[in-house]
């Protein structure tokens, strides 16, 4: 009788999870095609197929689902590369990789959605806090990543994570160009030129 407890305790849980990466999916998905300014709690649980009565159960207020889904944007943009597959690879190539990875990242709809709901809640403490800290957590690991991947580069640690921040300077504004353009083409010979001055930096010893 307790195990059967136990597995309907975790089948619980299992849907409640479930539930809650639906609803923060279909912000996400919703904020990057409709934007901050016309998103409704009705039309996140339409796109994620439940009632509004579920998003009230699972986030105590509209604020904690948009903080939820800060949360989740940080997760996935940290997954997008693969630091022992690309440590295999030449120098150059590996630089071209990591550019390409991390451009890839910053013009899909999980960027998108972060800058909505940057840009909504920029003048409330709670989204400031929220976002400080889940963006401190990706750098942490993304220094680490840079770390490993260009270990053999011969240039020190400050010198490696300075190109890294650099880089993410250079990927918003280009993101931010993009999104106001609605053309890749107006960026790409930028993204070309900063691959140039990565390679000579890391190659010229």
């Amino acid at each position: 009788m307790a195990r059967m407890d136990n597995r309907r305790r975790r089948s619980q849980k299992e849907r409640r999870v479930e539930t809650r990466r639906r609803l923060v999916d279909a912000t996400i998905k919703l904020l990057h095609e409709k934007g901050a300014g016309l998103l409704t709690m009705e039309e996140v649980a339409r796109e994620a197929g439940l009632t509004r009565g579920a998003i009230q159960y699972h986030f105590d207020c509209p604020k904690s689902l948009l903080i939820a889904s800060i949360v989740e944007i940080a997760d996935r943009l940290s997954k997008h590369l693969d630091a022992v597959e690309l440590a295999r690879l030449p120098l150059k190539e590996r630089i071209d990789r990591v550019v390409e990875d991390y451009w890839r990242g910053f013009r899909g709809g999980n960027y998108t959605a972060f800058i909505e709901i940057a840009v909504r809640g920029r003048q409330d403490p709670e989204f400031e806090d929220a976002i400080s800290s889940t963006l401190a957590d990706l750098e942490r690991q993304r220094d680490i990543v840079w770390q490993t991947v260009f270990a053999d580069s011969g240039r020190s640690r400050e010198e490696i994570q300075s190109w890294r921040r650099m880089l993410l300077i250079a990927l918003r504004g280009l993101a931010l160009t993009n999104m106001i353009a609605g053309s890749e083409e107006k960026v790409s010979l930028q993204i070309d030129q900063f691959k140039a001055m990565f390679k000579r930096y890391l190659t010229d010893l």
